[in-house]
This record gives C-alpha cells, sequence and structure tokens, in this order.
C-alpha cells in the first residue's frame, strides 16, 4: 500500500483526536512551528513530532516507509530494555494501527520526550573547556562498556542521536538497534556516513556494531580537548564532530589524521594510531571501547628552553671491560691580573744623578762667557770665530756626556739592564718549554679528537645503515599487511556476495510472504472496518426515521412550512436532504436549518451506535485465520532456513577472518623479531665502537696526563718569572729620568 508523506503526517496530525488511538496521545497537542503547521523532526526513515498533554509530554514516531518484519524487531527492543533498564535509553510503545491518515491505520511508536541538547550543540558550547569534554569522553567509554554487557548495540551512533541530559547520556532513534532476541537477523540501516567504517553493509548486525562509532566519538572528545581550534578549522557540528567519511577510506591524504599525528600530546597521538589501525578490519573486527579509560590527561605545552638546554638520555650499552683511565687537566690560574696589580702601586721614586754638576757649569759657563769676551774686544775674523765656537761647544757637549756616562747613578742603570736582559732571555727560553709542551699535548689531543670522530662517524654509519635495515623490515611487513588487508576486504565482499544471494532467494520470499500476511492482516481490518461502518450507518438511519419532522423543535420551520415538507415527503430527519429546497417557501435559510437539525440527529445516533459484536468479528478472523496461519508456517521455515544459511556462511567466513588474523599476529611477531634482532646486532656493533674508543682514550690519557703535570709545572714557573719580571720593571722605573737630556736639564736648572 501507498506510504503517507511528511505533508500527510501533518494533516492528520493537526487533528489529534482523530489520528490517535492512544488514550494520552489523542488527548494531546502537536507543537506548532511559526507558520502553525506541526513541527516535525526528519530523519532518514521516519518523522518525530512532539506531543504535549495535561501530565507530560510525549514523542510520536510517525514511520516514512514500510520496513520489513518492523512490529516484531520493535516488539524484541522494546522487551529487552524493559528487562535490562538502562539509565542511558528511553521506554517506547510500538502500535501497529496507531495513527490513521487519510482513514487509513499506519504504525507509530510513542516514547516518552527526552529534553536535552544533541552531543554537537553540547561539544560546540563547551569548546575551550578542556575537563568537561574530558568528562564527558569518560562518561561515553563508561556507558559504552555498559551497553556492551548486556548485549546491547545502537547501530547509529552519531550526533543526532545522543543526547546530552545534565551530566548523563541519553540515545534516541532505534530503528537500526540490536538486541540478543534479533540475531541472526539483517540490519534494516548503516548508520551515518561520517561515524561508520566504510565497509559496513547490512549484513553486520550484532553486539559489535557500535564499536567503530565509539571510537570515532571517543576520539573526537579527546582531540578537541586537546586542541580545541579543530572544531573551527575542520569544521566541526556540520554533520560530524571532526572526523568525516572521507578520512576513514583516504587515511593517507586526511589532513585531520597529520594534524593529530603531529600532536605533542602524547595520550591523544596514542589513541589515533590505535584508531587509524581500525580502518582496514572489517566491523566485526574492530575492539570495543575500553570502559575503564579513566585517566584522560592533557599534558602542558612543552617550554622552548627544554629543547635548546636538555640533553638526549645516553644510549644504554652493556657495561665494557676495558675501565678508562681518568685523564688530569690541572687548570692552572692567570698570573696576569697580580702583574697587572703591580703596575697599579702607588708611584716610583725615580733615581736622581749622584755626581757632581757645578764644576762642569762653571767651565761651560766661563767657556761661553770667553767667547763673548773675545768677540767684543778682539777683531776675529768671522770664519775663525765660527770654528771657535764651534770647538767650544763640541768641547762643552763632550764633557758633559763623559760626565753623565761616569755618573754613579747611570752606571747603576746600565748594570740593571744587563741583569735584565739576561733575566729576560730566561723567560724566553722557559715560556719556549712551555710552548713546545703545548703543542705537544695539542697534537695528543689532536690524534685522540680524530680516533673519537672516526669512530662518532661509524656510529653515524650504522645508525643510517640500521635504520635503512629497519625501514626495509617494516616496508617488508607492511606490504605483507597489504596483502593481508586486501585479503580481509576481499573476504567480506565474498561474504556480502554469498549473503545477498541468499538475501535475493530466502528473504525475498520471506518479504514476499510478509506482504501477503499484512494484506491478510489489512483485509481482515477492512472488513471489520465495513462491518461495523454498516452497522452504524443502519443505526444512524432508523434513528433518523424515527425523528419526525412534525414533532421536532426546528429554527425557522413553523406548522405550515413542516405541512408542506410531509406533503413533499420529507416526514423524517432521514428523508431530509438537498431536494428540500424545492418545497414551497423553503428558501436556503430554511434550508440549511433543516439540514443543520438533521446532521445533529445524526450526532445524537452516533453516541448510541452499536460496536462490532465479538461473535462478528470472530467470524470475520476466522475467514483469514487458516490463510493466515499457512503463511506463518511457511514463513517461519524459510526464516529458520534463511537464519540456518546465514550463520552457516557467518561461520565459515569468521573462521576465514580468524585464519587472517592469526596470519597478521604471525608477521607481527616475525617482523618484530626481526627488528630486534637488527636492533641487538646494532646495539653490538656500538658496544664494539665504545670499547674501541675508551682503549684509545686509555692509551692516550698517559701521555695526556704526564704533558698537563709538565705544563701545570712549566706555568708555576713561568708565572714565578713573571712576577718577578713585573718586580724588576717596576725597579726599572726608578731609572726613567736618568736620560742625557735629564742630565743637561739638572745642569741648567740646579
Amino acid at each position: 500500500m501507498a506510504w503517507p508523506t511528511p505533508q500527510d503526517y501533518n494533516e492528520a496530525v493537526q487533528n489529534p483526536r482523530l489520528a490517535f488511538s492512544d488514550a494520552d496521545l489523542i488527548n494531546g497537542r502537536a507543537e506548532l512551528n511559526q507558520l502553525g503547521i506541526p513541527r516535525a523532526i526528519a530523519g532518514n526513515f521516519a518523522c518525530v513530532y512532539k506531543i504535549q498533554t495535561n501530565r507530560q509530554r510525549w514523542a510520536a514516531r510517525c514511520f516514512n516507509s514500510e520496513v520489513s518484519d518492523q512490529q516484531r524487531r520493535y516488539e524484541a527492543i522494546s522487551t529487552y530494555l524493559a528487562k535490562v533498564a538502562l539509565a542511558y535509553t528511553v521506554q517506547f510503545t510500538y502500535m501497529p494501527t496507531g495513527i490513521k491518515v487519510q482513514g487509513k491505520p499506519y504504525p507509530l511508536l510513542k516514547m516518552e520526550w527526552v529534553q536535552g541538547e544533541s552531543l554537537t550543540v553540547f561539544v560546540g558550547r563547551s569548546i575551550g573547556y578542556s575537563d568537561t569534554l574530558l568528562s564527558l569522553a569518560k562518561v561515553w567509554a563508561r556507558m559504552m562498556a555498559d551497553l556492551r554487557e548486556v548485549g546491547i548495540a545502537h547501530g547509529d551512533l552519531q550526533h543526532g542521536n545522543v543526547l546530552v541530559v545534565g551530566d548523563q547520556l541519553r540515545l534516541i532513534d532505534y530503528d537500526g538497534m540490536f538486541v540478543p532476541g534479533l540475531a541472526g537477523q539483517q540490519s534494516n540501516e548503516c548508520g551515518h556516513r561520517n561515524y561508520q567504517l566504510p565497509s559496513r553493509t547490512g549484513w553486520d548486525y550484532g553486539p559489535y556494531l557500535d564499536n567503530f562509532s565509539a571510537w570515532v566519538i571517543f576520539v573526537s572528545l579527546v582531540a578537541l580537548a586537546v586542541h580545541p581550534e579543530l572544531w573551527s578549522k575542520y569544521g566541526g557540528g556540520d554533520e560530524c564532530l571532526i572526523f568525516r567519511k572521507e578520512d576513514f577510506e583516504r587515511p593517507e591524504s586526511s589532513a585531520l589524521l597529520l594534524d593529530l599525528s603531529a600532536s605533542p600530546n602524547t595520550q591523544l597521538r596514542l589513541y589515533v594510531e590505535l584508531f587509524t589501525s581500525f580502518f582496514n578490519l572489517s566491523p566485526q573486527d574492530v575492539p570495543s571501547l575500553d570502559g575503564n579509560i579513566t585517566k584522560i590527561t592533557i599534558e602542558p605545552p612543552r617550554p622552548w628552553w627544554i629543547d635548546q638546554t636538555t640533553n638526549l638520555p645516553p644510549r644504554k650499552t652493556s657495561p665494557v671491560e676495558v675501565k678508562p683511565t681518568k685523564e688530569v687537566e690541572v687548570a692552572t690560574p692567570d698570573p696576569g691580573w697580580i702583574v697587572d696589580s703591580l703596575s697599579e702601586d702607588e708611584p716610583v721614586k725615580q733615581l736622581a744623578f749622584q755626581g757632581q754638576t757645578g764644576e762642569v757649569r762653571i767651565i761651560v759657563l766661563g767657556s761661553l762667557t770667553l767667547m763673548i769676551l773675545t768677540r767684543l774686544f778682539v777683531e776675529i775674523p768671522s770664519s775663525e770665530l765660527l770654528v771657535a765656537y764651534s770647538c767650544a761647544l763640541s768641547f762643552n757637549f763632550l764633557l758633559c756626556y763623559i760626565r753623565y756616562k761616569s755618573d754613579p747613578s747611570r752606571i747603576e742603570y746600565e748594570a740593571f739592564k744587563k741583569d735584565f736582559k739576561a733575566f729576560m732571555r730566561q723567560v724566553d727560553e722557559h715560556q719556549a718549554v712551555m710552548d713546545a709542551i703545548s703543542a705537544e699535548k695539542l697534537t695528543v689531543q689532536s690524534k685522540l679528537a680524530e680516533s673519537r670522530r672516526e669512530i662518532a662517524a661509524k656510529k653515524n654509519s650504522l645508525g643510517i645503515s640500521v635504520q635503512t635495515d629497519l625501514n626495509s623490515a617494516q616496508l617488508e611487513l607492511n606490504s605483507q599487511l597489504q596483502v593481508l588487508n586486501q585479503r580481509r576486504k576481499d573476504t567480506a565482499s565474498s561474504e556480502t556476495k554469498k549473503l545477498n544471494v541468499i538475501q535475493d532467494t530466502l528473504v525475498t520470499q520471506i518479504s514476499d510472504l510478509d506482504r501477503k500476511i499484512r494484506a491478510l492482516v489489512q483485509k481482515e481490518s477492512d472488513d471489520k472496518v465495513r462491518m461495523l461502518d454498516s452497522l452504524r450507518d443502519m443505526h444512524i438511519q432508523n434513528y433518523l426515521r424515527g425523528c419526525l419532522v412534525r414533532s421536532s423543535p426546528i429554527p425557522g420551520i413553523g406548522e405550515t412550512y413542516k405541512a408542506r415538507l410531509a406533503y413533499s415527503g420529507f416526514a423524517t430527519a432521514a428523508d431530509i436532504n438537498g431536494r428540500v429546497r424545492s418545497v414551497q417557501g423553503i428558501g436556503q435559510a430554511r434550508e440549511a436549518a433543516l439540514m443543520s437539525w438533521r446532521q445533529s440527529m445524526v450526532s445524537m445516533a452516533l453516541r448510541s451506535a452499536p460496536s462490532l459484536s465479538s461473535v462478528d468479528s470472530q467470524t470475520i478472523e476466522y475467514k483469514y485465520r487458516q490463510e493466515r496461519q499457512t503463511l506463518e508456517s511457511e514463513r517461519q521455515r524459510l526464516q529458520a532456513q534463511s537464519q540456518s544459511q546465514v550463520s552457516s556462511v557467518r561461520q565459515y567466513f569468521a573462521d576465514v577472518r580468524q585464519s587472517v588474523n592469526d596470519e597478521e599476529r604471525q608477521l607481527q611477531v616475525a617482523g618484530g623479531q626481526r627488528k630486534i634482532r637488527i636492533q641487538q646486532e646494532y646495539d653490538a656493533k656500538i658496544v664494539t665502537l665504545d670499547k674501541e674508543a675508551t682503549v684509545v682514550k686509555n692509551q692516550a690519557a698517559p701521555t695526556l696526563n704526564e704533558l698537563s703535570q709538565k705544563l701545570q709545572n712549566a706555568q708555576k714557573q713561568i708565572f714565578a718569572l713573571k712576577w718577578q719580571s713585573a718586580k724588576k720593571e717596576k725597579v726599572g722605573r726608578r731609572f726613567a729620568s736618568l736620560r742625557f737630556r735629564d742630565y743637561l736639564r739638572t745642569m741648567i736648572v740646579s
């Protein structure tokens, strides 16, 4: 039969008394939108109306299309939910004929209205509040554990089907729910595309059904707690939290997964690495979310200076047998500050000339006076006078220089210079010795550094080699795992094909029987309706025939008009129809009054209208019982046959998947062992190089220690010599005023 459109449901819900069969919903009223039309929340398979009654609010779920075996599924789900009584679910009632649309009954789901925020609204409002999102992630993991414990799978976990009510989570929309009573059936939906594995099919139907979508939501919550900027960057709230179907189909090109893999939060990176490993699994092989996840933390950002100042921990190697000899390095203090301090003392008192300068001064002055007098009193040629002046000046200068050189202070200065030159030669000799020791030590250290560089280069080469070997081993393992993943996909495809073959045969036959059974039920219902309508019509006609026009008070119809009506054949309410206007004097107003009176009599007749008797009802039921029982028996046989074949196919491919999983574990173990062997060989070579480095160091250590000791002694000696040199230089400053010009100045000034 044709299924009602949303517009049909809107028109029906506007009249609850005529539309609903449930007592609560009959007395309710639908929530309206701004246009005054019932507000419908549309979904994939149904539209939901919020019905307000005097006592509480209900959700009336009207289906958009026919779902095979719908009533049996909802009865199984309702019974099991009432039995386990989980706080996350809402009790509901399935009514096969709960709503009438255009006079025909259709199924209806009635459940308590849950007032809360959808998951996307709550998460969007909580962006930036890490503690809130982490707490929600813990509640989510706990809920999944509780559902798994009682064998329930929702089947379509996504943002629109999860409500946050206070500090609790509530689930709505149970169209695709799995409960133990539905084992062996096929799912009638595959869930929201952004929350399910792309490989999920209708044959995936069991307690494992929510495992992947549970991880999608959990990882999304943790990721948004650590990196709230992902919400706006990747369009959170637009039919997803942050993940989309494309991330699962092409993870290698997913910018979101690339960002999450580079997160500084170690725990988030581990979750993401585990999550991405599920993409190539079948829905049955995805592990469940652990409900005991309680420790979810956000690591503080690593300070920039940690990377600048903290060294990586040294590589652990086996202890070497050769014990290194301690290399002695003695730091010799620089004596420069002491030498400099000698020059900063108070000024040195200058040594004066000790010889007598009076007689020299008399001779010089007398010779100069004699030359002046001779020029005044004796006529001498200028040339001869110039020669005489030159001889006199030369004689005086020579006399002064001879007396300068023979001065005791000057003799003391010459002896000091000779002694100081000999001392400085000794300092230079010691400096040369120390430089030679330093050069020899530098040579030894250079050779040791070169040996260390060679060993370090060998280590680096080994590191590159081992990394290449490890990468090669990993690539080989990845190639083998990729082959296994392809086998998994081929297995899933083959399983789906075989199951589809079963569906095309047995399930199609079962669906045909279901349609025939529903058609019989509908025929039975139609027969009852027709019989009841016939009884009511007969009752109404009899009642109207007993309502006489002449004896009834009708507004505007006096005795004259009643007589005319009786004369024209309109004696009872049953006779009143559209032809009454042909009676003389009965105009439009009196016709309306008569029709209104007749309608009121019909309403009074309906109040006392009889219902269908149990005998009549049983007669109609008996008419269709045998045929329905035959169809139901055939359906049960086909159902059992279908379940048997489906179970056989599932078991076969479960064994195939288990074989692939075992082979994968063996490959993982073999790959891990190969990596361990490569690492062990590398570690052994590193230990050998470390021993070699220790031997080289131990061989150089005695020489370096000896040279360091010699250098220390030489530094001590050179320090003592520099100390003495500084003191001698200070003594030498006493002779700074014993220059020849100072001697001449003394003779003139004194």
